[in-house]
């Protein structure tokens, strides 16, 4: 992961529907923060500008959240359509909607 440039997050994000939600809070904006900048790949599978790979066990231990408070806040995001999730039987990529407006 390059740890240079930034993100933008708007002021809006305090009207979001999850900001009350301190569990999917922190998972979006760490997903924001280390999401690829330009396409990649890993083991064989595309991972776009605005995605990034995951392992539940490892992210959960990372933020300090239950894997299944990880998979909750995973599935809000997924249903009001900020992310989307491929998942394979070892990783899942997850990708950013609307990552350009982040940049």
């Amino acid at each position: 992961m390059d740890s240079n440039g930034y993100i933008k997050l708007h002021r809006s994000i305090l009207d979001w529907e999850w900001y009350d939600d301190i569990n999917t809070k922190i998972v979006f904006v760490h997903l924001l923060l280390n999401a690829n900048w330009k396409e990649s790949k890993y083991h064989g599978y595309n991972v776009p500008a605005g995605g990034l790979v995951i392992g539940l066990n490892s992210l959960s231990k990372k933020l300090g959240i239950s894997v299944q408070s990880l998979r909750t806040a995973l599935n809000h995001l997924k249903s009001t359509g900020e992310i989307t999730i491929k998942s394979t039987n070892r990783f899942s990529v997850v990708t950013i909607a609307n990552w350009e407006k982040f940049q």
